[in-house]
């Protein structure tokens, strides 16, 4: 019998993809009314800052910029981006670069219409009000936030990742422009398309999945085994860059309605310990998590081999699961992550404090094959 019988599906985000959609930005923003770009150094560097605000000059609306967002964002940096908003009198939020600038953009909103402090929201069914006009374009191919009803803070007090969880800041529009990212240096490309494909895998395997996130997921596994290595070998490749953001979109919206797995509750437990990039911890504790969890889904597995380019032909299905978890592994190689989280730094010592904290996550409930605390202090030894 299935977890659930009965499920909704909600997607409330006017996706647009293609070569050059970002000046189609003015669409989606009031005119008139000033727009807060909220996005990080590298965005800026890159030339796609410049881009954002020639499509919103373009459109005749008034702008001004935070580019002050730093990876794992803390609470300061969110109400320093409120700070920026209220004193530039703006009316909308375009959040532009990875999964940080996006989730901050989404909590200044609510700041914007609630007041408070941000940790007043962290948890569900807090965001009440309305939220100003917010549109999220994405320069990586990872988080899916453009999507999704999840922001993730970085709380020093309880040593974790904490969300926001809304279906009200989910952006009104999310714009895919492969011409934003096709230059994106590798070393930032490979953790987050394995991000990508890390949402993908385990919302298609949790006991939450529905024939319709089902879908989404596999789609995207395909996708992200098709065009992750190509999109990351050169400054190129922009219809494998293009493939990966639709990848990363449609796990956002696979997960959105399902949650994650135990991979999400140990990688914010993690990175709410040490400063590691979520999607680099999520690509390295990976393989280790599925292939704990691969005799819960051994026919899903097979299925994601065969996503992720291997021949399964004359293979069991076990065979065909353990191939799966060996293309991950592969993956991970050829676009140089680390095999041990040690090598990003997370220490050993740490190891007994993590497990706790992951333990905590909603995402545990939902993994396929149920977790103790002794399942997860092994979890980490083995990833460290």
């Amino acid at each position: 019998m299935p977890f659930r019988n009965l499920f909704d599906f909600r997607l409330p985000t006017c996706l647009v993809h293609g070569p050059g959609s970002i000046k189609r930005l003015g669409e989606f923003l009031p005119a008139g009314q000033k727009s807060l770009i909220v996005t990080d150094p590298g965005p800026r560097s890159a030339g796609v800052v410049d881009k954002a605000i020639a499509a919103l000059d373009a459109s005749g609306i008034p702008h001004a910029c935070f580019d002050e967002v730093l990876g794992n964002p803390s609470a300061s940096c969110v109400q320093a981006a409120h700070r920026r908003y209220t004193r530039e009198k703006c009316g909308s939020i375009l959040g532009l670069g990875g999964g940080s600038p996006m989730d901050v953009a989404k909590m200044v909103a609510v700041l914007a219409s609630h007041g408070g402090r941000v940790e007043d929201y962290l948890g569900a069914g807090k965001v009440v009000n309305d939220l100003p006009p917010l549109v999220c374009i994405p320069t990586t191919y990872g988080t899916g936030s453009e999507v999704t009803p999840f922001a993730v803070l970085n709380n020093p007090k309880t040593k974790n990742k904490d969300p926001i969880i809304s279906w009200k800041i989910v952006p009104r529009a999310g714009i895919l422009d492969p011409e934003l990212c096709v230059a994106l240096p590798a070393s930032v490309g490979g953790p987050t398309g394995m991000d990508a494909l890390t949402h993908a895998l385990e919302s298609y395997i949790n006991l939450m999945a529905t024939p319709i996130t089902e879908g989404l997921a596999l789609q995207a596994i395909g996708l992200v085994g098709r065009n992750l290595r190509l999109a990351c070998a050169n400054d190129h490749e922009l219809e494998a860059t293009g493939q990966m953001l639709l990848a990363s979109a449609m796990a956002g919206m696979a997960f959105s309605q399902t949650r994650l797995g135990n991979v999400h509750a140990m990688s914010h437990a993690a990175g709410g310990h040490f400063e590691i990039h979520h999607g680099l911890c999520n690509a390295i504790l990976l393989p280790y998590v599925l292939e704990f969890n691969l005799s819960a889904r051994p026919e899903k597995f097979a299925a994601i081999a065969g996503g992720l380019g291997v021949n399964t032909a004359g293979l069991s299905a076990r065979q065909a699961a353990e191939a799966a978890v060996g293309a991950v592994r592969q993956l991970n190689c050829d676009l140089g992550i680390p095999v041990k989280l040690g090598e990003a730094g997370v220490k050993a010592s740490a190891i007994a404090s993590m497990a706790k904290v992951a333990m905590t996550s909603g995402n545990i409930a939902v993994n396929p094959r149920r977790t103790t605390l002794k399942d997860m202090e092994r979890l980490f030894a083995a990833a460290v």
